[in-house]
């Protein structure tokens, strides 16, 4: 009975510990998706310590606690192989091979400056384009809510204050996801007569280079066409954490991919 009641009180200070991670994550800036992580993981200890409570005394608590604990061992073992997906895709592959085009994937818009994340994918196109004067650039992302200019607008006046040439630069400024990226992009590239048999090199976060693919060849692009640039956040203990709340969620967004197609603004 002891070491009954002391697994309850041990269960019900990781549900609360859980709980305070949530209230201490939810205001920090890029942070809110490991604060809901932290909130289910909350409830879901809170639930099991509830059944695990009254085990002894009524089988419907006992059958869901070993639910739970089932669910629990599926859903880790099946994080940790997409989080392996997305570790091992985070590095990029397209230097020093000849591309036909460069498409920079959108993101944030703070007002009418590029959010942190999108200026890392756009310093890494530009280290990427340095010694390719003639390549043309794709900056795809539309105008999304608090956003005063699209994405692609303030990617193209970015690159072109930092030296890239105007005519260059072609805006595609439909886009909403990851995948109308790949969508629209690759209607401009055929448009405009961009040479289909060599490869174009996508400019994305490392993180996000495994789905990238993943939904690249679902909307029909050969693998072997689409090479990444990898984009990475500053070093420092709160660009490393939140570089790690992103791997995180990412597993999340690729587990969408896979298992319900949801077109996700991610």
């Amino acid at each position: 009975m002891r070491k009954q009641r002391a697994g309850q009180r041990a269960l019900w200070c990781v549900s609360a510990v859980f709980a305070v991670l949530a209230a201490l994550l939810r205001p920090v800036s890029g942070m809110r998706f490991t604060a809901a992580l932290c909130l289910c993981a909350c409830l879901y200890v809170a639930a099991f310590a509830l059944f695990d409570a009254f085990s002894k005394e009524r089988l419907f608590a006992r059958i869901c606690k070993w639910l739970l604990l089932a669910v629990f061992c599926a859903g880790f073992a099946f994080f940790c192989y997409l989080e392996a997906r997305v570790i091992s895709g985070s590095r990029g592959d397209a230097a020093g091979r000849d591309v036909s085009c460069v498409v920079v994937l959108g993101a944030g818009v703070d007002g009418m400056s590029p959010s942190l994340t999108l200026a890392s994918r756009l310093d890494a196109a530009l280290s990427y384009l340095a010694d390719k004067p003639d390549i043309p650039i794709i900056v795809s992302g539309s105008q999304g809510a608090g956003e005063l200019i699209s994405e692609a607008e303030c990617m193209a006046r970015y690159l072109t204050a930092h030296g890239l040439e105007p005519e260059r630069i072609w805006k595609e400024e439909q886009a909403t996801s990851t995948r109308t990226n790949f969508q629209y992009s690759c209607a401009m590239m055929a448009e405009n007569g961009v040479e289909t048999t060599l490869p174009f090199a996508v400019v994305t976060s490392d993180y996000h280079i495994a789905r990238a693919r993943f939904i690249a060849e679902k909307a029909g692009v050969a693998p072997e066409r689409v090479l990444t640039v990898s984009a990475s956040l500053p070093g420092g203990v709160y660009y490393t954490a939140l570089t790690a709340n992103y791997y995180i969620r990412e597993a999340f967004a690729l587990a969408n991919e896979m298992l319900l197609g949801w077109d996700l603004d991610l």
